[in-house]
């Protein structure tokens, strides 16, 4: 008897451990759609810089842990840095081409901003319907409120409006009492179609009264959202210097209270940088909200009719007529007699503008100051691409080697990346993420809250990830052949969609998200 209650008490006991384990094989382990596993994973907001295994579901990261994870799909990031996307907040390159070429840089989300667009609504309904590769977004352009009250034009939300009429003279001049009411009521129709802020090329319209540019920031403090300004002055010599260009802004920041934003400090103080610098940097401790950008170049790029560089004047821009290299045509410009007869015949023209020698050390000193301005931002100024004067649209891939661009729009972040931190050492691998994707999310997070989930790895945030090596992180483009797509970018996730796996780009999806203006409560 004992044995035969010894086997019951075993069978009882087996039965418990079977159900037990037939419990266990049945309870759904955890399972994500992706896993990131293995990388250094580093989040510029909380500190974190570790090795981690990050777990997406859908669009959303949910799960950051140092225990394995498991998932339908396996990236392995071992020996590769996990970051949050970058988030180009000034770029003027929206098509499919050059968002491929951006996300081959790591940016995962780029913004039209010191341009902007109108009417917004049809801007944003265009690439909705095409369907564009990375995320995307417009402020309102205030140039093309003025070209459509001023010069008569018929604006259909393209960008291309601004570059084909920039040249006319109407949008240019100071506006009557009646024709600000008109232009401020088509910038606040922008934002009520969810513009993030509004556009101000102030540089290119400098004969516009002082009462217009402080009436723009007062409706967008109003509103809420910030400004992103070209400011009216940046030449290297008074009258009309950087500095006076300069201080207006402050002022108006101080009259206003508005968020304002100053567009591409590098290009817009040159050889001036270390007292522009000082006098920005005052002006933020001062508690204004201003804030800025830079990218890591010598040159910048415009179209050739803008005011700034007409013969008479050129002398204070800080350049020669030589410095000058057009992209339609693949030369430089010889003299100033030239230069006149290019601005009347193609005012539209993209032109390069050569202010720094980056191969020179004391020019290089100055752009590393531009780079370090407190809390500036990484951003591009990226044009779209273009062959013989066209822009590249559509869903073309590659980029052909005879298409037109600065360099900047393939380069700007894996330059930072590769020349300025891990060759020059001029900043930290986390300063130079954090001003990659914190600091403009932090910027544009007034104009919609759904920047709160971006430009951070963190649980509930949006899986907008770029995963690359460090030790192999470089741009390729260069002025003679800015098609080179940057290298060093292993993986990209778009939305939790991967755009880029093992270093090339899948051309079959387009995972692209608009971003619109939302108030915040």
């Amino acid at each position: 008897m004992p044995a035969a209650r010894d086997l019951a008490a075993y069978l009882a006991v087996s039965g418990l451990i079977s159900l037990a384990t037939a419990c266990t094989i049945l309870r759904p382990a955890a399972h994500y759609d992706v896993v990131i596993e293995g990388g250094r994973v580093i989040d510029p907001e909380t500190g974190l810089d570790a090795v981690r295994n990050v777990g997406i579901r859908g669009d959303m990261i949910v799960r950051i842990a140092e225990r394995p994870l498991k998932g339908a799909t396996v990236i392995d990031a071992h020996g590769l840095v996990v970051a949050p996307g970058f988030i180009d907040i000034h770029s003027h390159a929206l098509t499919t081409p050059s968002m491929r070429q951006q996300a081959l840089d790591g940016v995962t989300t780029t913004l039209e901003l010191e341009l902007g667009s109108l009417p917004v609504g049809e801007a944003y309904s265009l690439l909705d319907r095409e369907g564009r590769p990375i995320n995307y977004g417009f402020s309102v352009s205030w140039s093309l409120a003025r070209m459509q009250v001023m010069d008569g034009l018929s604006i259909d939300g393209s960008t291309a409006t601004y570059q084909k009429n920039v040249a006319k003279p109407g949008w240019r001049e100071a506006a009557s009492r009646e024709q600000t009411s008109q232009i401020l009521a088509l910038v606040e129709q922008g934002l009520d179609q969810g513009g993030l802020g509004i556009g101000v090329m102030l540089g290119y319209a400098p004969a516009t009264s002082p009462e217009e540019y402080v009436a723009v920031n007062q409706l967008a403090a109003a509103r809420g959202v910030p400004t992103f300004t070209h400011v009216r002055y940046a030449n290297f010599a008074a009258p009309g210097s950087i500095f006076d260009g300069l201080e207006e802004f402050i002022d108006v920041a101080r009259q206003t209270n508005a968020r304002m934003h100053f567009c591409h400090i590098n290009s817009s103080s040159w050889r001036n940088i270390e007292k522009v610098r000082s006098l920005f940097e005052a002006a933020q401790a001062e508690g204004l909200k201003i804030s800025t950008e830079a990218y890591p170049y010598g040159a910048g790029s415009t179209t050739i009719g803008a005011a700034r560089y007409a013969p008479e004047t050129l002398d204070r821009a800080g350049i020669r007529a030589e410095d000058i290299y057009m992209t339609d045509t693949g030369e430089w410009v010889q003299d100033v007699d030239e230069l006149a007869a290019i601005r009347a015949e193609r005012p539209s023209s993209i032109a390069i503008f050569h202010f720094l020698n980056e191969a020179d050390g004391a020019d290089q000193a100055l752009l590393k100051h531009a780079l370090l301005t407190r809390d500036a931002a990484i951003a591009s100024d990226g044009m779209p691409y273009s062959v013989d004067g066209q822009v590249l649209e559509g869903n073309i891939w590659p980029i052909p080697e005879n298409a037109d661009a600065h360099p900047r729009v393939a380069g700007t972040f894996a330059r930072v990346l590769g020349t300025w931190v891990r060759e020059r050492g001029a900043m930290t691998l986390n300063e130079a993420i954090r001003r990659s994707t914190l600091v403009p999310a932090q910027i544009m997070e007034p104009a919609s809250p759904s920047f709160a989930r971006k430009g951070r790895l963190q649980e509930g945030m949006d899986a907008d990830i770029v995963v690359f090596d460090f030790d192999r992180i470089a741009d390729q483009s260069t002025y003679e052949a800015p098609y080179r797509g940057s290298e060093g970018v292993r993986y990209l996730l778009v939305t939790g969609t991967p755009l880029i796996w093992d270093g090339q780009l899948d051309l079959s999806v387009l995972p692209g998200r608009p971003i619109r203006r939302q108030p915040v409560d």
